[in-house]
């Protein structure tokens, strides 16, 4: 039973690909500080066209200041967080 169970868990994690996960980071500096700056940070699927679309026009006028993916190599899931700065 116990060779059964190990084997079923195996079977489980090479059916779900478990790949490496690939991150990457870019940080810009906005040029401006103080009390009257607003950055806000978003969670979006970069392979989403509709998330994207529904997304991005929201911050037309803002600064994009940060932006990390996390991918795997697999491709099953591409996931970034967005950061944009402005000035009130």
């Amino acid at each position: 039973m116990k060779y059964l169970s190990t084997l079923t868990f195996l079977a489980c994690v090479l059916l779900a690909g478990c790949q490496p996960a690939f991150v990457t980071g870019s940080k810009w500096d906005s040029g401006a500080s103080g009390v009257n700056m607003q950055t806000r940070c978003e969670q979006v699927d970069l392979r989403n066209k509709v998330e994207m679309d529904r997304l991005f026009p929201k911050y037309d006028g803002w600064k994009l200041v940060y932006l990390s993916e996390y991918t795997t190599s697999n491709k099953l899931g591409t996931d970034a967080a967005v950061c944009f700065e402005r000035t009130k």
